[in-house]
């Protein structure tokens, strides 16, 4: 379950780096930029509880194998 963990983990950085890569394109005030904001707090959620999922080395359907 960890290479899931480790997918999520990656695909988020790989986003949150296109997002960061975005700011200057990006005007204040816009819907752009609160869909930005969204998009980037989703994206951190993700991006730490994977980190931490994988620390713990958590499998959720261990109990089903």
């Amino acid at each position: 379950m960890t290479t899931v963990w480790r997918a999520f983990l990656t695909a988020s950085a790989v986003l949150l780096g296109f997002l960061v890569l975005a700011i200057p394109f990006v005007e204040r005030g816009t819907g752009t930029f609160v869909i930005s904001v969204v998009s980037f707090a989703m994206l951190a959620v993700i991006f730490v509880a994977s980190a931490a999922f994988i620390r713990a080395d958590w499998d959720p359907f261990e109990e089903l194998w």
